[in-house]
């Protein structure tokens, strides 16, 4: 019988209230842009539209379809934030299980907690975002890649072959992250190289990356028929590219949405995107709406090239600031009834939780990172971060991949010598490691100062 562990479960108690309280708290709290348009797209599901088009983005069914679901069974859409509270400990669960299998008991709790009693986190799990399911989709789908190579603690994949029919469970998930978020539509590959890795000659290992392809192909492929036949061009999950290059590849500064690098007036966005190129007609059908957008970002780009990339370290900070749509939340005035200090705490330890994460876990990853996770936790993180570089940033984009490097973070964490003995005795992931953090700290640090009026920029 397994043992009793008090640090998960302090983990996972605490995590759940702190989720628990904003939701009582601020059940009245307005809805702002995403989740005005995510109750929207629920209600036309509940009231048996379906899916549809909102000025041109039509986006993936996944989030809104749960919305609608908690609509029918219990009533109200508030509901969803306790079925997320569940979610975010299973999610908390899987954090701490996977770190003690690579890094030990005190990593895993360290892991475990800094998910738990993260604010962004917490944030997302009260509100109603997209955020809390993909993240549990992505850790889960990465931790299934580990079960489906047949690994388990202090055991080589070559000592416990595993069937090639596990990869059907990788694959359900990697299909389920399409469903909530149309980036990870191109993730297979990042899927199949980590389930491939040191395994390339074994025939089971390429059976497993079939099993996972067939099986994503066959979640996502219902609604694909359906949305294809519903709006009259191919739709895979969402068709949302061609706005995010009207809002990344136009004649003004990719727009963002976050605090003090961001648009939060709507007149403020209409003056701003009134200088750049028009949007596409509005009368058109979705598909060939995002298609006409995409046509013309592709203008964009061939005619402004030296633009185009000179604006990958914008997009990328944008997405990095340390800060997140919370700190947005505060500023604005969104979650009352908290007091002064309360909300500048908050304020606060938003950025320190997220260099913690970052750095840390980027610093515990050349330190402690090895094998297959170390491969597909950055290539699932660099595919996320070169999607956002072509397009446009914003921070809730980084919060689903953060767990991912908790796990690197609860390692350095727990042995901070272990990691520098590691790192020191070799080279390249020392100077690896000095070089990544580096550029990392000059794109988060761009940011830092303007959730505070009174400092705002480094100059």
């Amino acid at each position: 019988m397994p043992r009793f562990d008090t640090g998960l479960a302090a983990s996972i108690a605490l995590g759940a209230v702190l989720r628990i309280l904003p939701i009582e708290e601020w059940s009245r709290r307005p809805c702002v842009r995403d989740e005005c348009t995510y109750g929207d797209l629920a209600s036309s599901i509940w009231r048996g539209q379906g899916m549809v088009g909102t000025r041109g983005w039509l986006w993936a069914p996944g989030y809104p379809s749960i919305i609608a679901a908690h609509v029918k069974l219990f009533g109200k859409m508030k509901d969803v934030k306790y079925t997320q509270v569940i979610i975010a400990c299973l999610t908390i669960w899987l954090v701490w299980r996977f770190t003690k299998a690579h890094f030990g008991s005190r990593a895993a709790f360290i892991a475990a907690m800094l998910l738990a009693v993260n604010p962004t986190h917490i944030f997302y799990a009260s509100s109603l975002w997209s955020e809390c399911f993909y993240t549990a989709l992505l850790f889960g789908m990465v931790s299934a890649v580990g079960w489906a190579r047949g690994e388990a603690p202090g055991v080589e994949a070559s000592e416990a072959p595993a069937h090639w029919s596990r990869g059907v469970l990788v694959g359900v998930l990697l299909g389920a992250c399409v469903l909530f978020r149309g980036v990870a539509t191109y993730m297979l590959p990042c899927i199949a190289v980590t389930l491939l890795w040191g395994r390339t000659r074994s025939v089971a290992a390429w059976k497993t990356v079939v099993a996972t392809t067939l099986a994503a192909a066959l979640v996502v492929s219902p609604y694909s028929a359906y949305a294809t036949q519903k709006f009259g061009g191919f739709v895979l999950s969402d068709r949302t590219l061609g706005q995010m290059m009207w809002l990344g590849n136009n004649d003004y500064a990719p727009i963002s949405f976050d605090y003090g690098n961001g648009i939060i007036d709507d007149r403020e966005f209409d003056r701003i995107t009134g200088t750049g190129r028009p949007h596409c007609d509005f009368e058109l059908s979705p598909t060939r709406q995002d298609a006409c957008e995409m046509a013309a970002g592709a203008a964009w780009i061939k005619a402004n090239p030296t633009e185009f990339v000179s604006r990958v370290p914008l997009r990328v900070s944008q997405m990095l600031t340390p800060h997140s749509l919370l700190t947005r939340n505060l500023r604005t005035g969104r979650w009352k009834s908290l007091p002064a200090a309360g909300e500048e705490a908050l304020i606060v330890l938003v950025p320190v939780f997220s260099f913690v994460v970052m750095v840390g876990g980027t610093i515990g990853a050349f330190a402690r990172g090895r094998g297959w996770y170390l491969v597909g936790a950055a290539l699932i993180v660099a595919y996320h971060v070169a999607a956002i570089a072509c397009l446009a940033g914003l921070s809730r984009y980084r919060v689903p991949l953060e767990p991912l490097w908790m796990v690197f973070a609860g390692g350095l964490l727990a042995d901070p010598r272990a990691a520098w003995v590691a790192l020191k005795a070799d080279h390249r992931r020392l100077w690896g490691a000095v070089g990544v953090t580096a550029v990392l700290l000059v794109l988060m640090l761009r940011f830092l100062p303007v959730a505070w009026p009174l400092w705002r920029s480094w100059w």
